[in-house]
C-alpha cells in the first residue's frame, strides 16, 4: 500500500458515464471491465519512486481517489492506493471501499490496474502518458481539462438536462425503426466465455481511398468505414436498413479531450443499405452526425425506454455491430501495406461480449483494423470476407467505383427458406417464434405468418408476453408474437 494525504476532498452527483460504467463493473465479469497494462521501469526507478509516482498521478486525477456511495461520488482527499508485487485485473473493485487503481512492481516492470468507472480508453491514454512522464521525472503541464465532479455539475444544470433530454428522444425515434439484430442467428449464451477470433485487415490504398472519399463526399473517414462495415453486413442481412452501436467518446470539445474519466457511450447510427455504396454514403453522413450528437445521456433513462420500446415491438436489441474508433490514440509506425492489396491475418482470440464489432487502429497511412466475430453467428468465411470486403470497398469507392458492394466484396444475401418472413422491417423465423412461444408456456404453440399465436396455455397475454421478451435474449432469429390467443385471453400482450 501507499498512502497519500493533504489533497482536496469533495462530493457531487454522478456523471451519466460514471453511472452507466459503476452498474457495468459491479455486474460484468471484471476482467471484461477493468484495464490492465505492463509498462517497463526505466533503470534506477526504486520502489520508492513508484509509490511517489502513484501519489503523483493520484494527486493529478480525482477519478483515481473517487468512491461511489448510491447517487453520490466521493473524491477522497487522503487514503491508500493498492502497491505490492502484483495487481490482479481479474477481482472485481469495490466501488465504495476501494479507490480505483492497483499497482503491481516486480523486476524492471509495472502493472497498473484501473476500470471503466475511472476511465474510459480515451482517458486511459492520458494517465499513461501521465504516467509515462511522472516516472522519468518528466515535468508535467498543468491539469486543464474539469475533473468529473465538474462535468457532472455541468450535465445536470439545466443546459445539460435538455441536452439529455433531446439524446433520449433520438434514441427513443431511432429504437423504434432499427432492425433489433443484423445477423439473426439465434443462440445459447449460457456459460458462453465470449472468446472471439480477431481478423486483422491493412490496407494502405484503403487509407489513400479514404482521403478521397471524404474530399468528394464531405464524409468523414472514420464514418465511411462505419459505412462499409454496415452496408456490407445490411447487405448479407438482407436488410434496407441496419443500425451499428458506435463507441462514442464524447470529446468534441477541446477542453474534455485530456479528461480522465468514463465520458464514452454508444451512438445508434442507423445506415440505410444500397447495392451502391454512393448512396450508401451520402445516407450515413446525417446519419452519424444526429447519433454522435445524442450519445451522452442518462443510461437509467435510456434503459426504460429500451425496455419500452421491445415491449412494444416484441423484440430483444442484439448488440451484433459494434464499431469502435480508437485512431486518435492508435497505431504509428511503418505500414504493412503499399499498394492497394488487403492484407488479412487471424489473431488470437480474445474476450469482447458482442456478436461482431470492429475496431478502427488507424485512418493515415494504412488502414488498419481488427474485425471480431462470433463464429456462432458468423462463420469464418464469412467474417473473412466481411473484414476483406470493407478495405475493398473503400478502394472501389475511392476510385469512384463502388456501384454493386455486392460484387466487390463477394458477399451476398443469407439464403432464407419460407419459414422466415420480413415484417417491421427485420427478418423473422417462425419456427423460432413458435419455439420461443412453446418454451415459455409449457405447452405446443402455433405461430402464423402475421405474428398470430395459438396456444392452449392458461397464461394471460400479458403473462406469456412479459415470459417471451424474457427469454429472448440470445434468440435473435425471433422476436415475440403480435397477437396471443390463448385459453387464458386473447390480445397483444402489450
Amino acid at each position: 500500500m501507499t498512502a497519500f494525504s493533504g489533497l482536496p476532498a469533495r462530493e457531487g452527483p454522478l456523471t451519466m458515464g460514471q453511472a452507466n460504467m459503476v452498474r457495468c463493473v459491479r455486474t460484468d465479469p471484471p476482467e471484461h471491465m477493468n484495464y490492465r497494462v505492463v509498462r517497463a521501469l526505466p533503470a534506477g526507478v526504486t520502489p520508492e519512486a513508484v509509490a511517489g509516482a502513484v501519489r503523483t498521478l493520484v494527486a493529478r486525477h480525482e477519478s483515481l481517489r473517487t468512491t461511489f456511495h448510491g447517487d453520490v461520488q466521493r473524491v477522497h482527499g487522503s487514503g491508500v492506493v493498492a502497491l505490492g508485487a502484483e495487481a490482479d485485473h481479474t477481482v472485481r473493485f469495490d466501488l465504495e471501499n476501494e479507490l480505483p487503481l492497483r499497482v503491481g512492481v516486480s523486476g524492471d516492470q509495472v502493472t497498473l490496474v484501473t476500470t471503466h468507472s475511472a476511465a474510459d480508453a480515451a482517458g486511459l491514454a492520458v494517465l499513461l502518458a501521465d504516467w509515462d512522464d511522472i516516472v522519468v521525472g518528466k515535468p508535467l503541464d498543468p491539469v486543464t481539462a474539469p475533473q468529473p465532479v465538474d462535468v457532472a455539475l455541468a450535465e445536470t444544470s439545466p443546459a445539460g438536462r435538455k441536452r439529455a433530454e433531446a439524446a433520449l428522444r433520438y434514441w427513443d425515434g431511432a429504437l423504434s425503426r432499427v432492425p433489433r439484430s443484423t445477423l439473426a442467428v439465434s443462440v445459447d449464451d449460457t456459460g458462453h466465455e465470449w472468446r472471439l477470433p480477431r481478423l486483422r485487415v491493412r490496407s494502405a490504398g484503403a487509407a489513400r481511398a479514404l482521403a478521397r472519399i471524404s474530399a468528394r463526399t464531405g464524409v468523414s473517414g472514420s464514418a465511411a468505414v462505419l459505412a462499409a462495415y454496415a452496408a456490407l453486413a445490411g447487405l448479407r442481412g438482407g436488410l434496407p436498413l441496419t443500425a451499428v452501436l458506435s463507441i462514442s467518446a464524447n470529446r468534441f470539445r477541446p477542453d474534455l479531450r485530456s479528461y480522465v474519466g468514463p465520458l464514452a457511450q454508444d451512438a445508434l447510427v442507423p445506415v440505410p443499405v444500397s447495392a451502391s455504396f454512393e448512396e450508401v454514403l451520402a445516407g450515413v453522413r446525417g446519419a452519424a452526425l444526429g447519433a454522435y450528437q445524442n450519445s451522452r445521456f442518462d443510461a437509467d433513462a435510456l434503459i426504460a425506454i429500451m425496455e419500452r420500446v421491445q415491449r412494444d415491438r416484441g423484440v430483444f436489441f442484439a448488440r451484433d455491430l459494434v464499431f469502435n474508433d480508437m485512431s486518435a490514440a492508435g497505431r504509428t509506425g511503418r505500414p504493412a501495406t503499399t499498394g492497394d492489396e488487403v492484407r488479412a491475418v487471424w489473431l488470437p482470440e480474445a474476450t469482447l461480449p458482442c456478436r461482431t464489432a470492429l475496431w478502427v487502429h488507424r485512418l493515415h497511412g494504412e488502414l488498419d483494423l481488427t474485425l471480431w466475430a462470433d463464429p456462432r453467428v458468423l462463420p469464418r468465411d464469412d467474417a473473412l470476407l466481411l473484414g476483406e470486403g470493407i478495405a475493398k470497398l473503400l478502394i472501389a469507392a475511392g476510385n469512384g467505383n463502388a456501384c454493386d458492394i455486392s460484387e466487390i466484396s463477394g458477399i451476398v444475401p443469407v439464403d432464407r427458406d419460407d419459414s422466415w418472413i420480413f415484417t417491421d422491417g427485420q427478418w423473422v423465423s417462425l419456427p423460432e417464434v413458435t419455439r420461443l412461444v412453446t418454451d415459455a408456456c409449457g405447452f405446443p404453440a402455433s405461430v402464423d405468418s402475421d405474428l398470430v399465436c395459438h396456444a392452449e396455455t392458461p397464461m394471460t397475454p400479458a403473462e406469456l408476453h412479459t415470459e417471451c421478451l424474457r427469454r429472448l435474449p440470445g434468440r435473435m432469429a425471433a422476436i415475440a408474437p403480435r397477437h396471443y390467443v390463448l385459453a387464458g385471453g386473447e390480445g397483444s400482450g402489450r
